[in-house]
């Protein structure tokens, strides 16, 4: 917006000059006291070297005046073609993700009213639900892993490696540091806490899934 201002008024500045060389150089009309007094004694006056020169500067006065208009002018209209161009330019990542998200949310909406129907409208796995692809150009999207799409790909990568850490340490210390079975032959009661911590392996294989999806989406 500030570009278009200064584009403006650098315009308007220099047809504002144009405007007063113009003015400066257009002639200045013979007054009426001399043309009366020349018609009354009904003689012509003859051109003389001064009228002469008189006509001449005057048409290189107009000339001049038409030259410095065209001039501001056309400097004019390049300022602000710049000034748009510039603000053109200064479109990035953020203005087209909003674009992106704007006309995701109205397609989505324009996909759940009245107006559109076919089959794949159908509620189910699939089809999607609208408004909740799981592909988008061949590429799964956030949707496929559910309540997790909220998370980024670093926090889901950082709890499956603590998953898979406290599942590892349960699964040994269960079979071969702290054997339970032994305990169990002798009538001992077993630790359940490394059943329960042994668990957690499955849940790091699909955290690690998890932090894929959402790698592969920019998340």
């Amino acid at each position: 917006m500030a570009a278009r201002t200064t584009a403006l008024c650098a315009a308007a500045a220099l047809c504002l000059a144009a405007s007063g060389a113009l003015t400066f150089l257009a002639p200045a009309r013979p007054t009426a006291s001399s043309t009366g007094l020349e018609r009354l004694g009904g003689l012509e006056a003859a051109p003389t070297p001064a009228a002469a020169n008189l006509a001449g500067s005057t048409s290189r006065g107009w000339g001049m005046a038409t030259a410095g208009l065209a001039l501001g002018a056309h400097l004019g209209l390049a300022a602000a073609l710049f000034g748009r161009s510039a603000l053109r330019a200064k479109e990035n990542a953020a203005d087209a993700k909003l674009f992106e998200q704007v006309y995701m949310d109205y397609t989505t909406e324009y996909l759940k009213g009245p107006m559109y129907w076919q089959d794949d409208k159908l509620q189910g796995f699939t089809p999607d639900y609208p408004g909740t692809p799981m592909t988008k150009n061949g590429k799964l999207t956030s949707n496929t892993v559910g309540n997790l799409k909220t998370f980024s790909s670093n926090e889901l990568a950082f709890y499956s490696v603590l998953c898979l850490a406290i599942g590892l340490y349960g699964a040994l210390q269960f079979n071969y540091f702290d054997p339970q079975f032994p305990k169990v032959v002798a009538g001992q009661n077993f630790n359940v806490s490394y059943i329960v911590e042994t668990l957690l392996l499955p849940v790091s294989f699909f955290m690690h899934i998890a932090a894929y999806i959402q790698k592969q989406n920019g998340k």
